[in-house]
């Protein structure tokens, strides 16, 4: 019998599944390196940008496939596809190997947290927008280039991910320390936002494990569920397993002796009679003292974890809290008891902590204290940058509060003199706010420490170069600006890239305003390398090389921005006006077209349109612009004599020169 518990053909293919999964990873990266643009990231993630700003990502795609297969075949993506629960079997199996004893926790209050992450994620946002009479954004692709958030592809594929290092530190909490304190697949089960909308589907899937035929009851199918279920039990009372907690390893039915347990369809959980979790009603780990505990202490703990020392994103702060407010369990089960282990290690016999004990009763102290000195900093934090936030919409209406302004400093330099660590963009937001009080010389202390601790820091740099600039030191200006250009860092989900974009601007318009053309091209060149396709810079590179009179290269970079950026009138115009200047009117009639469409109520637009028309022979469109040039400057004596010219049917070549000579000027 031992032998069957051991004999698993599925869970070979899953392995071979999961680390498909993993290579797929790796190229994927790889092509962005060797591309500079890919695929955007296939994480569920990317769907809070669908709910929040409308903009169908290819992850609400993959949800949406991954939720129809769902509802169809049950809960099987999240053992055959994610990432994250092949990193919590992996801690497993290693632990086994390493004869780490674990065990599962189950709670009655835990078991919500999931349900709950997930309301807050999908469902709040939502109710908080119809409270507020906002009107849900309406789903729309994003192209590559027309916004920072493109749909389908990116030159960002970290976009919506955390620092490599939190990264780290985020699978080695929820693969290996939630998985030793909380059991097999803990994240999964107690955490996982995505894993309650799945196990949501699956009440109404009909694809289940079912009883194909009568058997003996051996619980073998039990003893190999990874997911702590009672296969054996719900097998006998509804013939097929009804909990949300199966995965569809296949491992119970690979397991069976008898080949009774099989993959099947039946009518769903959801449209039978009886609670699917009731078989399981006197297996709680906890008293219920203890779940609410369990509860209490996650609700604390949760918001001192989030958002800590800007580092902790939010489902790593779920995972912490969860991790925290059961260490703090076990810290008031061993302290109440006259004898207390975990996991087969003595800490308490006889009231007397032993060695083993001190050392967690140290590590429990210092968990406690922490928890303590973060809230502190988390209070000074959370309130400061309220306070900015608010500071920002009083200067969007010219107000000005001083209160407010004294109260968000001092918050910002409490949370700083106080924080084991200085996260470098407070710092930075607190030099916003000591130049609104007009410190100027802390604001800069502030920069020039973010510059030195981080040489690549963008938006401290361009800050730097802006002071340089505002006391007439243009050479300091240029350094900062050059550093940033060529050492600056582009981060993730912030303003680095606009920050970027300025820092470019100003430099190249320094040059041109010193007449140094070909500096300034060669800098928004540089800029396109590390942003290509950035409109802005685009723009700003064709209007210096039209200013060169190299308008062939100008031809193709007002081209390009108008094909990434969307039609505007200043890119048509430019681009007419080029054209015009290099004697191709008949490429140049297009632009004025659609100038004309976007500024109808332009009478120059209108004009030049009119003779281009009649210059190609088009007399009764011609007519039609000119006309309405006369309707919008009726007192302009140049279209009412073009216009005299277009109804005698002829249009002469002094109108004709007249008309290139006006389009000769710099665009």
């Amino acid at each position: 019998m031992e032998a069957l518990v051991k004999y698993k053909p599925y869970e070979k293919w899953r392995i071979a599944t999961l680390v498909s999964v993993h290579l797929l990873f790796v190229a994927h990266f790889v092509h962005w390196k060797l591309k500079g643009r890919t695929l955007a990231p296939l994480e569920f993630n990317e769907v809070l940008y669908t709910i929040h700003q409308g903009i169908v990502t290819a992850g609400f795609v993959l949800m949406a496939v991954v939720m129809v297969a769902t509802l169809v075949f049950g809960r099987f993506f999240c053992s055959w596809g994610c990432h994250i629960l092949a990193l919590q079997d992996a801690a497993g199996w290693l632990m086994d190997k390493l004869r780490i004893k674990r065990q599962p926790i189950r709670s009655r209050t835990l078991i919500w947290v999931p349900i709950s992450v997930m309301f807050y994620l999908f469902i709040w946002p939502q109710v908080l927008q119809a409270w507020q009479g906002v009107a849900p954004q309406a789903l729309h692709v994003a192209e590559a280039g027309g916004a920072r958030w493109s749909s389908f592809t990116t030159d960002d594929i970290w976009r919506n991910l955390p620092p490599p290092g939190v990264a780290v530190f985020t699978f080695f909490v929820c693969g290996f320390v939630i998985v030793y304190l909380l059991g097999s697949r803990g994240f999964c089960f107690q955490a996982c936002p995505y894993g309650a909308l799945f196990a949501i589907a699956d009440q109404v899937a009909p694809g289940r494990i079912v009883l194909a035929k009568d058997c003996s009851q051996c619980g073998l199918c039990t003893r190999a569920c990874s997911s702590d279920i009672l296969v054996h039990r719900e097998l006998a009372q509804h013939g097929m397993v009804t909990n949300p907690r199966c995965l569809k390893d296949l491992d119970c039915v690979a397991v069976c002796p008898e080949n009774a347990v099989q993959f099947g369809f039946r009518r769903p959980p959801l449209f039978r009679k009886g609670h699917p979790m009731g078989a399981y009603s006197g297996r709680y780990s906890n008293d219920l003292g203890e779940d609410l505990f369990l509860a209490g202490a996650f609700v604390v703990a949760m918001p001192i974890f989030r958002g800590l020392y800007d580092s902790v994103p939010f489902l790593l702060a779920v995972a912490l809290a969860l991790c925290t407010s059961y260490m703090l369990l076990l810290g008031w089960r061993m302290f109440r008891r006259r004898a207390f282990h975990l996991r087969g290690i003595n800490l308490r016999m006889d009231g007397r902590l032993l060695p083993m004990g001190g050392i967690f009763a140290v590590g429990l102290l210092a968990l406690v204290l922490f928890m303590m000195h973060s809230s502190v900093v988390q209070y000074h934090t959370l309130s400061g940058k309220r306070a900015f936030r608010l500071l920002a919409m009083d200067a969007d209406r010219g107000v000005m509060d001083a209160v407010r302004l004294g109260a968000a400093v001092r918050h910002y330099e409490t949370a700083l003199a106080l924080g084991l660590f200085t996260p470098l963009d407070l710092r930075q937001e607190l030099a916003s706010l000591y130049l609104q009080q007009g410190r100027e010389r802390e604001a800069m202390t502030q920069l020039e420490g973010i510059v030195a601790l981080d040489p690549t820091h963008m938006e401290a740099l361009h800050h730097l170069a802006t002071f340089a600039q505002r006391r007439g030191d243009a050479r300091a200006a240029v350094q900062h600006w050059e550093a940033a250009l060529q050492q600056g860092r582009l981060r993730s989900g912030g303003r680095s890239r606009d920050v970027l974009v300025h820092c470019v601007l100003d430099l190249g318009r320094l040059h041109e305003g010193s007449g140094r053309l070909e500096e300034a091209r060669q800098a928004y060149s540089k800029g396109l390398e590390r942003l290509p396709g950035a409109v802005p810079l685009l723009i700003a590179m064709a209007t210096v090389e039209s200013r060169m009179e190299l308008d062939d290269l100008a031809i193709t970079h007002f081209e390009e921005a108008l094909r990434t950026g969307g039609a505007t009138p200043l890119l048509h115009n430019n681009l007419g006006a080029i054209h015009l200047r290099s004697g191709r009117p008949e490429k140049a009639l297009p632009h004025f077209r659609a100038l004309a469409y976007l500024r109808p109520g332009d009478a120059r637009v209108r004009y030049t349109l009119g003779v281009l028309l009649a210059h190609q022979g088009d007399m009764q469109h011609a007519r039609e612009h000119l006309t309405a040039a006369a309707e919008l400057a009726p007192h302009d004596a140049r279209t009412n004599e073009a216009l005299a010219i277009v109804e005698g049917q002829r249009i002469s070549s002094s109108t004709d020169d007249e008309y290139v000579k006006t389009w000769q000027s710099r665009p």
